[in-house]
């Protein structure tokens, strides 16, 4: 029964192991780059206040195939942020899919 469980543990192992290698975030469309730039918006309305992004990707499992969706993630406001874009609201900032 012992030899049994430490199989069936190994197996597990493996499969685990396989799964995370197999949709890591490495094999995404950002594989080798250092990262993405930090983006500042404002709106007109309060155009001293500064909303910074960064761009990631998310892997979607869609019918059947694993697939990757860029997203934008807010971070701090740095205390002296990149040049800032200015634009009519928040929600006309989407991201690139380049």
């Amino acid at each position: 029964m012992k030899v049994r469980k430490a199989t069936l543990l190994g197996i597990s192992l493996v499969a685990a192991a396989s799964c995370c290698t197999a949709f890591s975030p490495a094999q995404g469309p950002q594989a080798g780059s250092a990262g993405s730039a930090l983006r500042c918006y404002a709106t007109h309305r309060d155009p001293d206040t500064p909303i910074c992004y960064r761009s990631s990707w998310k892997a979607e499992y869609r019918h059947g195939d694993v697939v990757y969706v860029p997203i934008l993630i807010q971070v701090p406001t740095p205390a002296h942020p990149p040049s800032v874009t200015i634009v009519g609201s928040l929600n006309d900032v989407h991201p690139s899919g380049a």
